[in-house]
């Protein structure tokens, strides 16, 4: 277990985290219904989505030794409508937290228009825009916030991903966690998705290559530290990306 911010951990190769105060594992980006919306444009995958957040979530809370969840945005995938298999999916996901005493929060992605005609049926889960406890901020990343000084603030969106090189000049491409300081004594984290279709956008030193507000007004890119997580390995924690701009692709 590694502590990357005060009473915040992240553990073996999981793409969540873990907030003491709140005593909840935290992640994001699920995408549920990808698989049916990519096959709508001719694309067909196999449809694991499902199968990955149930095995994450589960090692997760089993680890951390909890029962509180918080989805912090895009659930679900399709921006427009609950499609067929976000509506089959999330139904079956949250009968199973239910009947397993799970307390869930969702927060409310910009991806997770109408996941309330699902969520709502379900008396142990909330939907939020955002949670608040003490100077921790957990939200989305899409909206645009006022940051105030020495707050935490815990998003998704961005899905980032380190790509770098070796010595040869292959390139890498690592998920990972990005914990970057912010302009006011602030910090953010970013989590990466939990989707495996959602593989990552390359994280860099040009502001405007982030879609996050709170990134591209606030961050201190130079600063920000990435965590990777390597499968069936671990996390493994690099440089600063000021030190690693020669290497990232």
């Amino acid at each position: 277990m590694i502590s990357i911010s005060p009473e915040i951990y992240v553990a073996e190769d999981l793409p969540v985290l873990y907030i003491k105060p709140l005593d909840s594992v935290v992640l994001s980006d699920v995408h549920i219904g990808y698989e049916e919306d990519m096959a709508t444009k001719g694309i067909f995958i196999p449809k694991i989505q499902k199968k990955r957040f149930l095995t994450i979530y589960k090692r997760a809370l089993k680890i951390f030794k909890t029962n509180k969840l918080i989805v912090n945005g895009d659930f679900k995938h399709s921006f427009s409508k609950l499609s067929k298999q976000e509506k089959a999916e999330l139904t079956e996901i949250l009968t199973q937290i239910k009947e397993e005493g799970i307390e869930l929060k969702i927060v409310r992605g910009n991806h997770d228009n109408y996941i309330s005609t699902v969520s709502d049926k379900f008396d142990n889960i909330e939907l939020v825009e955002e949670i608040n406890y003490d100077k921790i901020v957990i939200f989305h990343g899409h909206r645009d916030i006022e940051v105030k000084p020495e707050f935490i603030y815990i998003i998704g969106h961005e899905h980032p991903r380190l790509s770098i090189k070796d010595k040869l000049g292959f390139s890498h491409k690592i998920q990972c966690f990005l914990k970057m300081p912010l302009s006011n004594n602030s910090t953010v984290i970013i989590l990466p998705a939990t989707g495996i279709y959602q593989s990552g956008n390359d994280i860099s030193l040009i502001h405007t290559n982030y879609m996050s507000p709170i990134i591209r007004k606030n961050g201190i890119l130079e600063k920000a530290r990435p965590y990777g997580v390597i499968e069936g390995q671990g996390i493994m924690e690099f440089p600063e990306l000021g030190l690693l701009k020669d290497l990232i692709v």
